[in-house]
C-alpha cells in the first residue's frame, strides 16, 4: 500500500512540479517543490484530522547536486496547553542522489494518542539553508450521524 501511495505521489509531484505554488528557490538553479498529503489521498492539503496516522511532506527537486540533503523540521506553532508555542516535534532528512530527485519525509502521530488540535508548520531546508515553510492545521474529526 505504501509503495502504491509513494508511486502515485511521485507521479503527482512530477506532473505538477512546474506550476506548483509551494516552491522554494534556494539559488538560481536549485529548486524544491513540496506539498503536504495524507496516505489515502495524495491531493495537497493544509488541514488534517486529529486521528491522521501519518502526515507526508512530498518533495521534488531540480538541479540538485549529489549529496545535497533535504531536511524538514516539524513544529507545533500553537497547540494550546499541549505544548509551548513553536515547539519542535521532530526532524527528518534524506540525501539527494541525482539532479532531479524526489521523495517523502513523514511525521507519525504519537503512539496511540491523537494529534493536539492547533497550528503546525514544516520548515524545509536544503543542506543548512532554509528553503520554505508549509503551514498546516490539525482539527477535530467531525462525526456525522444519520437518522
Amino acid at each position: 500500500m505504501r509503495r502504491v501511495f509513494f508511486l502515485a505521489a511521485m507521479v503527482l509531484v512530477l506532473a505538477r512540479a512546474g506550476s506548483f505554488d509551494a516552491a522554494g528557490q534556494l539559488d538560481k538553479k536549485r529548486v524544491v517543490h513540496a506539498f503536504l498529503a495524507k496516505e489515502n489521498d495524495i491531493k495537497p492539503r493544509s488541514m488534517f484530522s486529529e486521528d491522521e496516522p501519518v502526515i507526508y511532506l512530498i518533495w521534488k527537486g531540480e538541479h540538485f547536486r549529489a549529496g545535497d540533503e533535504i531536511r524538514v523540521i516539524w513544529i507545533a506553532e500553537d497547540v494550546g496547553d499541549a505544548s509551548p508555542k513553536d515547539t519542535k516535534i521532530n526532524e527528518g532528512s534524506t540525501v539527494v542522489y541525482k539532479s532531479e530527485d524526489h521523495g517523502t519525509i513523514s511525521l507519525s502521530r504519537p503512539n496511540s494518542r491523537l494529534w493536539p488540535i492547533g497550528k503546525y508548520r514544516a520548515e524545509i531546508f536544503l543542506d543548512r539553508q532554509f528553503v520554505q515553510t508549509l503551514r498546516f492545521t490539525i482539527q477535530s474529526r467531525v462525526n456525522v450521524e444519520l437518522n
